[in-house]
């Protein structure tokens, strides 16, 4: 195997359980954080998310190796993932996936409502 072709399979061969995900969402940000939670926990769970305003959610998920290529699959059909290169496996070892997605009609100026409480 060349060293080219090894570095494609970094992640698996090294047995680093990380996997880094880039995407971008020219959807509505409420429906379309609504819709990668729908698709996110048919596959694996999402055990942390941050959000920087209305730009960007970085989510961590834990999801099975195996299920890996479905979820990718998934996903990039609903937004724009950045390509990747994954080795299938059959192994329900657990892995950590960083997604970080940009939405694309954001303004980084996030207004959160908060209705008026009488007292």
């Amino acid at each position: 195997m060349e060293e080219s072709d090894q570095k494609e399979f970094w992640a698996f061969l090294n047995k680093n359980t990380n996997l880094y995900w880039k995407g971008y969402c020219n959807k509505d940000r409420n429906a379309a954080i609504y819709e990668i939670e729908n698709i996110v926990n048919n596959h694996g769970y999402i055990i942390d998310f941050h959000m920087y305003s209305d730009i960007e959610v970085c989510l961590k998920v834990e999801i099975e190796e195996r299920k890996i290529p479905d979820l990718y699959s998934k996903l990039n059909s609903f937004l724009s993932l950045n390509d990747i290169k994954y080795e299938k496996s059959d192994s329900a070892h657990e892995r950590i996936v960083f997604i970080n997605i940009t939405f694309t009609q954001s303004t980084g100026n996030l207004r959160i409502e908060v209705p008026a409480v009488p007292g």
